[in-house]
């Protein structure tokens, strides 16, 4: 079952590359502008929201402790 998943952010290389592979991968997304953070609407199943949320974690620099 599909649902809509929403992501914001304010980096312009990280909205770039979330689209990219948004589109690469045959999402369905709206973008839109919140002020200075850019505002996703991703509809996907669970298993593409597992897939959209490794992509994420792949492209972001994370604290190690």
């Amino acid at each position: 079952m599909k649902k809509y998943y929403n992501f914001e952010t304010m980096f312009i290389s990280l909205r770039d590359a979330l689209r990219a592979f948004l589109d690469e991968n045959g999402f369905y997304f709206e973008i839109s502008g919140n002020g200075a953070y850019y505002h996703f609407e991703i509809l996907a199943d669970r298993i593409g929201a597992d897939a959209i949320n490794n992509f994420i974690e792949s492209v972001t620099i994370t604290e190690v402790k």
